[in-house]
């Protein structure tokens, strides 16, 4: 079981960090070209619409649902997606992604994600 692809109309790359170790022992994430890059159809909507302006918090914080069949997403993953205005947008998987269970078994994969700015 899975979600029918006609209900998974977006095009999103999935970017899995190449990682190494710094000078003082410390992972770093490398997200440029030596990050593994993977193509999914997906569904992703905005859920958090506010625009909080207060105790110094950015107000282009978004959150956003990305709903996949694809089993294999991570909490250190990124999402890259053009959207319908033609705009590059880059996302943060942010808290590890939540499969979702039916009684027959694995049905498909929701994260939350963050808009990443800089």
């Amino acid at each position: 079981m899975a979600v029918p692809a006609r209900l998974l109309p977006h095009t999103v790359t999935r970017v899995r960090p190449a990682t190494s170790t710094d000078s003082y022992g410390n992972t770093t994430y490398d997200y440029g070209s030596s990050a593994s890059r993977k193509d999914m159809a997906a569904w992703l909507q905005q859920n958090n619409r506010a625009e909080p302006l207060s105790n110094g918090r950015d107000p282009l914080d978004q959150v956003w649902l990305l709903v996949t069949n694809d089993k294999d997403i991570q909490g250190r993953d990124r999402v890259e997606w053009t959207d319908p205005a033609g705009n590059d947008v880059t996302f943060e998987v942010d808290g590890p992604p939540a499969p979702v269970f039916t009684p027959g078994g694995y049905h498909h994969t929701e994260s939350t994600l963050r808009v990443v700015s800089g």
